[in-house]
C-alpha cells in the first residue's frame, strides 16, 4: 500500500535529522565546492560534466527545504480543508 503524502513528508524530515543525512550532506557540500572550482576545467568536455555534477548536486542539497516546503504546503492543505 502507497504511503500517504503525510507519512512520505515525516519519514523525510526524520532523514534529514539523522547523523548519515547530516555527514551526506556535508560530503556533498565539500563535493560542491570542489567541482565549483574552475580551474581544473580543461575543456568542453569537463565543463559539460562539471554542470552536471553540480545539477546533481543542486537536487540532492535541495531535497531537505524542499520536504519542509512540500509539508508545509500539506499542513496548510489539511487545514483549508478542515472547517472546524
Amino acid at each position: 500500500m502507497p504511503k500517504s503524502d503525510e507519512q512520505f513528508y515525516k519519514d523525510r524530515l526524520d532523514m534529514f535529522e539523522s547523523e548519515g543525512w547530516i555527514d551526506l550532506k556535508q560530503e556533498l557540500q565539500n563535493i560542491e565546492d570542489s567541482v565549483k572550482d574552475i580551474s581544473t576545467i580543461e575543456n568542453e568536455k569537463d565543463l559539460y560534466h562539471a554542470k552536471g555534477q553540480l545539477q546533481i548536486l543542486g537536487l540532492l542539497l535541495s531535497l531537505e527545504q524542499a520536504a519542509k516546503l512540500g509539508m508545509d504546503q500539506l499542513e496548510t492543505t489539511l487545514q483549508d480543508a478542515d472547517p472546524l
